[in-house]
């Protein structure tokens, strides 16, 4: 079997779905053939794909100064499509809902294989606030066209499923096929928290919060910070770790700076040491993750293998799989809320350690598991593509 995953973006950029899909090449490819393409990221030395155990093709892309992600042009690059031609493709697997998602779906109706996609998140707010209305909805149904050419969809829950199919007009059948993680518990913690400690100026008995992602405004950390604020006028003591890069962390460090928290807040900018993300998490007292458009969030079970616990704004799809005050906690979506509840779980540090416990046994697992189900998943997926053509 030969497994192509199409994404937008991928390495060296760093964000959930690029490490989504290595984590489903890095096992794939010990049972089958695995090719991933994407944009080109410019003035990267090309033999930066040679450490990857898979295939890695790019296509033809433009990045501007202060663009977050390369847009790739698949249909401008016959190299990239010939190579799509030439590498025997058995089934295709869809990321992303843009370029090359575009490029997946003609490549699969012409190669005549199956195609499946896997939703990641509920993209209209982002698209629209981008696009404005009209053109946002016609993008929409552009993206909605791939989907509805997949043999079937993947989704992070069934709540998801259901609202793409009432909301987005999804007509493919979807099966929910959550996200894990491949790091493991941090062994000395006492080590971590020191190493942390030294790397951010941390005192070891800071109260420290953190958000991990692209600092894009998707995840709301603007939110966060005027969260902060509040909290500080509540004289509440805390340490913010803000961990990732974007093309808006010039316009948190400037907001951090008006609301008169750059002693308390740290922009830490991405960190491509796995160990080492592991230490921040374990050094962490609470994750803050206030994102509407999330459909999981892969920090939340990230943030669970060192028993951290979470802080959601009530009523997300985040939250799914989040028991109250058992494995997660949740505020009204409401930045005088979310800063009374952080205030809440500083004085109850005893919640603070059980909720991360539960986190970490209902929320925790890893991608061995998972991939060994995706792979059993596309075979039956390649069977059924004889009797269902579309």
């Amino acid at each position: 079997m030969h497994v192509g995953l199409f994404v937008d973006s991928f390495f060296p950029i760093i964000d959930g779905v690029t490490r989504i899909v290595d984590a489903y090449a890095s096992r794939l490819v010990q049972k089958c053939d695995v090719t991933v393409f994407t944009a080109a990221i410019p003035n990267v030395d090309p033999a930066y794909d040679s450490r990857f155990p898979y295939q890695v093709v790019r296509c033809l892309s433009h990045m501007g100064k202060n663009d977050d992600y390369a847009k790739g042009f698949p249909h401008l690059d016959p190299k990239f499509n010939a190579r799509i031609r030439a590498d025997g493709l058995d089934l295709i697997h869809v990321h992303s809902a843009f370029s090359l998602g575009l490029s997946a779906k003609s490549s699969a109706k012409r190669l005549d294989i199956p195609m499946v996609g896997t939703i990641h998140s509920d993209f209209r707010p982002d698209v629209i606030q981008y696009l404005g209305k009209p053109l946002g909805e016609a993008a929409i149904r552009l993206m909605m066209s791939i989907y509805n050419a997949c043999d079937e969809c993947w989704t992070v829950n069934d709540a998801v499923g259901r609202m793409f199919c009432q909301e987005y007009g999804l007509k493919r059948p979807y099966r929910t096929m959550p996200y894990s993680t491949d790091h493991k518990p941090v062994q000395d913690v006492a080590a971590a928290r020191k190493a942390v400690n030294a790397a951010y100026g941390l005192k070891d008995d800071d109260f420290v919060l953190a958000h991990v992602g692209r600092q894009d405004l998707q995840k709301r950390e603007d939110f966060i910070l005027r969260s902060l604020a509040l909290l500080k006028n509540k004289q509440t003591p805390f340490r913010m770790l803000f961990v990732g890069d974007g093309n808006k962390q010039g316009f948190l460090k400037k907001l951090s700076a008006e609301l008169r928290l750059e002693d308390q807040v740290t922009f830490c900018g991405a960190i491509t040491d796995p160990q080492m993300l592991m230490n921040v998490y374990a050094r962490t007292d609470l994750l803050l993750f206030p994102s509407v458009s999330d459909t999981y969030g892969l920090v939340k079970i990230e943030a669970a293998c060192q028993q951290t616990p979470t802080l959601y704004c009530e009523g997300t799809m985040a939250t799914d799989g989040i028991t109250r005050d058992v494995n997660g906690f949740m505020a009204a979506n409401d930045e005088e809320a979310f800063a009374a509840r952080i205030c809440e779980l500083y004085h109850d540090r005893r919640l603070l350690e059980e909720v991360g416990a539960g986190a970490f046994r209902d929320l925790y697992r890893t991608w061995d598991n998972l991939v060994d189900e995706v792979y059993e998943n596309y075979k039956i997926v390649i069977e059924n593509h004889n009797f269902v053509k579309f």
